[in-house]
């Protein structure tokens, strides 16, 4: 996420969009490779599933690239014309970085679905993944700037973008994640994120007044074919992997409780029960008197 921010303002918000959707073919390469999901080419749900990857990431290339005829959704009055300042472009470096954001994205999902059979306390591994990353954004937040101006928090828009960020597009889809990855796979989450381009293109044409283009349009009917394509295809494939499997996915999601047995379902020993060789030892006194 720091490396997408670092590419982000070293470039535009164009150039590094067309990195993030990229995210889903490269995690689909990834999990081939280590055989954590089948191609699938000889059959009717593999051959739906990559080709509704091929269009999902197709169309978010053509929303970002190609613009041709222009459209309002509000009136040319209602507009709100907002200036942003562009900083200055390093665009060798902004690649580089937003190349590394990419591969870690990748390596993330990956990373769960290996992570979560082995520890499947998938709300643990989320609250300990925002602790480190704390720690580490803290430390090259120190390296990078130490003012007290920089550190300061108000009640601001600033803060509400922190709370938000942390608590929403960090701890809470952290978790969604997860249990998505353990469902479905690990190239089955980052194939949602083309539908970014489709939600930001809208809202900013209605919010801020943006005009939307030809290109964005296509692109959104592409990723919108694409996406109900792949989640076709994935679902036939699912349906086809053996029962067993199936039912190990859904009981890893289902539990997250030690060895440790309740104390319900211990029964403590009766004071009052006896047996035959208590009572002729004469080692039984009476408990109870009337």
């Amino acid at each position: 996420m720091g490396l997408f921010y670092y590419g982000l303002k070293d470039t535009s918000a164009t150039y590094a969009v067309n990195f993030l959707n990229l995210v889903p073919i490269v995690t689909f390469v990834f999990s081939i490779i280590l055989r954590l999901e089948k191609l699938g080419l000889s059959t009717r749900a593999g051959k739906i599933k990559i080709s509704g990857a091929i269009l999902c990431v197709s169309g978010a290339m053509i929303a970002c690239l190609y613009k041709g005829k222009t459209f309002h959704l509000i009136h040319k009055a209602l507009q709100h014309h907002v200036q942003v300042k562009s900083s200055v472009l390093h665009k060798t470096r902004g690649t580089i970085l937003l190349i590394g954001s990419c591969l870690s994205y990748s390596s993330w999902y990956i990373l769960q679905a290996k992570l979560l059979k082995v520890f499947p306390f998938k709300y643990h591994t989320t609250m300990i993944t925002c602790i480190l990353a704390s720690i580490q954004s803290a430390a090259i937040g120190l390296c990078i700037d130490r003012s007290n101006a920089a550190w300061k928090l108000e009640w601001n828009l600033q803060l509400l973008t922190i709370i938000y960020s942390g608590s929403l597009a960090s701890a809470a889809t952290f978790c969604l994640i997860s249990w998505a990855v353990v469902r479905r796979g690990p190239s089955y989450p980052p194939m949602f994120n083309p539908l970014t381009l489709i939600f930001v293109a809208v809202l900013e044409a209605l919010i801020i007044g943006a005009e939307i283009t030809a290109g964005q349009l296509l692109g959104m009917v592409l990723i919108i074919i694409g996406l109900y394509s792949f989640l076709l295809g994935k679902t036939k494939e699912m349906k086809n992997m053996p029962k067993s499997n199936v039912e190990a996915a859904e009981a890893a999601t289902t539990v997250e409780s030690t060895k440790v047995e309740p104390m319900d379902s211990v029964k403590p020993a009766s004071p009052l029960t006896t047996t035959n060789e208590d009572i002729e030892s004469g080692s039984v006194k009476d408990v109870v008197n009337p």
